[in-house]
């Protein structure tokens, strides 16, 4: 199969693994990353870094399966969840929880509500590699 007819029979779980690594991301202030990938059979495969890694996965030589890079997510350089926060950081220790939960959910709900342009826009990049690798 072709990656995208991959992602395409398995856009759903993909969307909700990209929600839940974003909520990761989020929930560490950025200080981490993924990047998804998925094999032949659906398996996912995560690579997690520190923010501004630029490492990769391949498949092992004797790895029977293909390996598919999906995309990257992460919240970017200088991310902080209190820039969200009119008034900053509270200095009260539970409102602080309290709030800091309320921007993360906040924050995926936003991530939530545009995953789909983004999933179409990976496989509409993956079917013009395909595309342009089919003719060579």
């Amino acid at each position: 199969m072709k990656a995208s007819e991959i992602i395409i029979s398995n856009y759903d779980r993909i969307k909700q693994e990209m929600i839940d690594l974003y909520k990761t991301v989020v929930s560490c202030n950025g200080r981490i990353q993924y990047s998804l990938y998925i094999w032949e059979d659906g398996e996912f495969e995560r690579l997690e870094e520190p923010q501004g890694g630029n490492g990769w996965l391949k498949a092992k030589q004797y790895e029977p399966r293909q390996l598919f890079y999906i995309t990257y997510i992460d919240v970017g350089p200088g991310f902080s969840i209190w820039d969200y926060c009119e008034d900053g950081r509270p200095d009260d220790p539970k409102e602080a929880e309290e709030l800091e939960s309320d921007i993360i959910d906040w924050l995926v709900c936003e991530y939530e509500a545009n995953i789909d342009d983004v999933l179409d826009g990976i496989i509409r990049d993956k079917k013009e590699i395909e595309e342009i690798e089919e003719e060579l």
